[in-house]
């Protein structure tokens, strides 16, 4: 096996995602993947598997439910016109800052938050273009990961006219499955070197 070096990886190019108003909604199993594998075989295209969308109106438990019927943790959000607007992620709901920082700005119960109010909107988003992903290496998403320390990056596409929509995503869970290791919450892996020594204790 090839030696893994730190400087090998870089961080990938991200845009901002506040113009991006529409998703592509229409895994495949995981192969022999390393940290040299093209990182296009991790994401989640929704060209291919539909992804999962909630409108803002819908309650915090309703987003809850459809994450665990649907086994995802980050659902897109769109509002009634179909325009997306943002996301909401299971670590957010669950961990319960969030929430209790909406029931205090509202003034609402905790069954009264709806996703509207603790969506991440677009504009504080950041995607990595398909064509960037194109040319990436797992190791680089390994790093984007690390460097943003997001549990989701989501992927976007430009049309023939030059607009953005989100194309799919890229969840750190996994990755981390796909390499043996954990990206979200991983005790040893303070630096990119601690991950590529777990990475590398994987396959000895």
């Amino acid at each position: 096996m090839n030696a893994i070096t730190p400087s090998a990886y870089h961080t990938l190019k991200v845009d901002n995602l506040a113009q991006v108003s529409s998703a592509r909604l229409p895994l495949q199993p995981l192969g022999d993947i390393n940290m040299d594998s093209p990182a296009s075989e991790l994401v989640t295209d929704f060209a291919v598997t539909a992804g999962r969308s909630i409108q803002g109106s819908a309650s915090i438990g309703q987003a809850l439910a459809t994450m665990k019927q649907a086994g995802v943790r980050l659902l897109l959000v769109h509002d009634h016109d179909a325009t997306f607007t943002g996301v909401v992620t299971s670590r957010e709901l669950q961990g319960g800052r969030v929430v209790m920082r909406a029931m205090t700005r509202f003034d609402v119960q905790r069954d009264e938050v709806t996703v509207d109010m603790v969506q991440m909107p677009r504009a504080e988003l950041h995607g990595i273009p398909l064509a960037e992903l194109k040319r990436a290496r797992v190791g680089d998403l390994v790093e984007t990961l690390r460097q943003s320390g997001e549990s989701h990056l989501l992927v976007t596409e430009r049309d023939e006219d030059g607009q953005s929509s989100v194309r799919g995503l890229i969840a750190a869970s996994r990755v981390g499955k796909a390499l043996g290791i954990d990206l979200e919450h991983p005790p040893e892996a303070r630096n990119f070197s601690d991950i590529c020594r777990a990475v590398l204790g994987k396959y000895e």
